[in-house]
């Protein structure tokens, strides 16, 4: 059950079609790893969507049958607005058909082979990774999109915030009407961590040389150090990452980030999710101020 005020769908929209290609600082290894990203969220919404479903009217807690649906609205919207993205890809040259093809083939294989229950467990595992993602998308020190064009930015966040809300859906459905058990759970995020990798990796690598950048490897280094180095986005993520191979560990014992709840309150006031991104940015800028400030003190 939702820790929040309920799980709310937005049916928002984003002006894409004119995003500066590399769209996040200028930088084409922070562009294209999320871009890589955003390519399989429309089918990987889907599976988790139709994994979801599988034990719906297994569900009889009226509250989770609620955050299930508003889930699955979620989760539908997210893929909507991904495929209007990546069309924006297509444009550019990447190659979105054979990337969405080859991933709705790993995927049915995926549905018609592993028990339900283990898809189930993937999804609330990959939920747990796009949580993390979300959380920390929205803390002052990630700086993921600081510099980022501002549509993007906003989408990214939308995204994040959402993760954020229904974090625990497909936890507690695997939990209340699965059966649950600690081998698969933990076992589950092991396998989608190495099915993520098998499936960004290679698009992240395709993007890069579409874009040129296998013949500029100073440009690789800086933004594979961004995102993976002793102080990368990434790498601030993995403890948070590892909670999920906690015993007792439930996906609200990380509360919601005072960013997050700084992006709901302002989107509240004007259903406008520019407006609430530059909000939280404007926040966390103040934030940072306020630090540098006692820490020259």
């Amino acid at each position: 059950m939702s820790v929040l005020s309920g799980i709310k769908p937005r049916k928002t929209t984003f002006d894409v079609k004119d995003v500066p290609i590399f769209w996040n600082d200028g930088d084409p290894v922070l562009t294209r790893f999320f871009d890589a990203l955003s390519v399989h969220f429309p089918d990987g919404e889907r599976f988790f969507i139709d994994s979801v479903r599988n034990y719906q009217d297994k569900v009889t807690d009226p509250t989770l049958r609620q955050d299930i649906r508003d889930f699955i609205r979620q989760e539908g919207q997210h893929g909507i607005v991904h495929d209007t993205y990546n069309d924006v890809m297509a444009a550019q040259g990447i190659n979105v058909d054979k990337i969405i093809k080859n991933m709705k083939v790993v995927l049915g294989i995926t549905q018609k082979r592993l028990p339900k229950k283990f898809q189930l467990a993937l999804t609330a595992a990959f939920e747990h990774f796009t949580a993390t993602l979300g959380e920390a998308m929205m803390t002052g020190d990630a700086d993921m999109f600081r510099n980022s064009d501002p549509v993007m930015r906003a989408l990214f966040m939308w995204h994040g915030v959402e993760e954020v809300e229904h974090k625990a859906v497909a936890f507690d459905v695997y939990e209340k009407a699965a059966g649950g058990g600690y081998f698969t759970r933990a076992s589950a995020l092991i396998a989608g961590t190495v099915m993520v990798h098998v499936f960004v990796a290679p698009v992240f690598w395709h993007m890069l040389k579409r874009d040129g950048m296998n013949k500029r490897p100073m440009i690789l280094l800086r933004g594979l150090n961004r995102l993976y180095g002793p102080r990368g986005m990434m790498t601030k993520m993995i403890p948070a990452y590892l909670h999920w191979f906690k015993p007792g560990f439930h996906p609200w014992d990380s509360g919601i980030p005072e960013n997050v709840a700084i992006w709901l309150a302002e989107y509240e006031k004007h259903q406008d999710p520019m407006e609430a991104s530059r909000v939280v940015f404007e926040a966390a800028d103040e934030e940072r101020k306020v630090e540098s400030g006692a820490v020259a003190a």
